[in-house]
């Protein structure tokens, strides 16, 4: 079985200073990449996932390894950091990871139109207790309120002409899949998008993915969450993948909140060989935050 290329790990594993019977939490824990880092060195981890077929393959990994001791995985939301933590014996830890990148199973394998590579049904609900899909929303937003969410949630500078092909796409036939949407928004793109560098309809895939699964929101209420379960000298890192994500890190960074100070003046990045190697990586950014 082929897992996820776990990102900056090296710098997760170093920041997070883990030790032997200290207790971490993986906010998301997706494959399992950091937690099984963690739990070679002795740590113990409870690991939050909100797709509960993503957590079964994750548990699987982890016993395959024979890591399952240490190990506590839960579904849910991160957004309830702390509650999740009470409940399974983790009120105070020695670290908290985010890495809010997609996991390469999601994109590709978990089937609920997350990507445009595969022709899927138009879901994108990583939580199937959520009532909203990306289906409905590009079905029934007028013209003007998709636009606005495309623009504001992936700063696509063709928000309207990608809005407007929609509406008009869907009066003639209901758009039901990955690939009619992806169809829809090339069709109205103008030659040489962004230099051939990404897919014309990458940012409006992030936008839905991100409001579908209220993603921005949850992160916000999350970060200070996970502030109060950290002990003194521990810390919080966050690896984040767009501009909406580093928005919501700068902002924790420098609010007011007694005895969390940032490590580094702004974000760590991979290094060369690492975005070499793992191409996903090349957008993604750390920042730690520490508990005094």
């Amino acid at each position: 079985m082929n897992y996820h290329g776990t990102v900056l790990l090296k710098e997760t594993i170093k920041y997070l200073k883990v030790d032997r019977n200290k207790k971490y939490i993986d906010a998301t824990l997706g494959d399992g990449g950091h937690t099984i880092e963690i739990m070679k060195r002795g740590g113990e981890v409870l690991g939050i996932e909100i797709n509960e077929e993503a957590l079964l393959r994750a548990k699987d990994r982890i016993e395959k390894e024979g890591l399952s001791e240490n190990f506590k995985g839960v579904l849910g939301n991160f957004k309830n950091i702390d509650e999740i933590a009470k409940d399974n014996g983790f009120e105070k830890v020695n670290g908290v990871i985010y890495d809010l990148g997609y996991s390469s199973y999601e994109l590709e394998e978990l089937g609920i139109g997350l990507s445009f590579q595969r022709d899927e049904p138009l879901d994108m609900r990583l939580d199937k207790n959520l009532g909203v899909t990306a289906k409905d929303l590009v079905n029934s937003l007028n013209e003007k309120e998709l636009a606005r969410l495309i623009l504001e949630y992936s700063d696509e500078r063709l928000a309207n002409r990608f809005a407007r092909a929609i509406v008009k796409a869907r009066n003639l036939k209901k758009i039901q899949t990955t690939a009619q949407l992806a169809e829809i928004i090339k069709s109205v793109s103008p030659l040489g998008y962004e230099r051939g560098r990404i897919n014309p309809a990458t940012r409006t895939f992030q936008a839905l993915r991100i409001v579908v699964n209220d993603e921005i929101a949850n992160l916000e209420k999350s970060l200070p969450r996970a502030a109060r379960i950290l002990l003194p000298g521990s810390v919080i890192i966050l690896i984040t993948f767009h501009s909406l994500e580093e928005k919501v890190a700068k902002s924790f960074g420098r609010s007011v909140r007694p005895g969390i100070r940032e490590a580094f003046d702004g974000p760590l990045v991979p290094s060369n060989e690492e975005m070499n190697s793992n191409p996903r990586s090349r957008s993604a950014k750390m920042r730690v935050f520490e508990k005094i």
